[in-house]
């Protein structure tokens, strides 16, 4: 997951938004400006445990998702050699 996560933030094919998906709940974590301010004991601090788990949530499923462009057949030869698990035929 880790080594999957590293390639998911590096790679350009994926929205900048969704790369900084983490990034963003822990400024809005550490910022002191919030929805439902942090002075309120138990109402300040759910809205920001409920945005970090929001965010960790997505993160966590679109990595899942993810599919390198390693794991991407290269032509649609090799597609219909990974799908059918034969080379396909070539006329000559």
């Amino acid at each position: 997951m880790g080594t999957r996560f590293f390639r998911y933030v590096r790679d350009p094919r994926v929205p900048m938004w969704r790369r900084l998906a983490g990034l963003f709940a822990v400024i809005y974590f550490v910022m002191p400006v919030d929805a439902l301010p942090d002075f309120l004991p138990i109402l300040g601090w759910l809205d920001d445990i409920g945005v970090l788990s929001a965010a960790a949530f997505f993160v966590v499923r679109e990595v899942q998702r993810y599919q390198p462009e390693s794991a991407w057949p290269k032509t649609l030869d090799s597609a219909e050699e990974a799908r059918t698990g034969t080379p396909p035929l070539r006329d000559r």
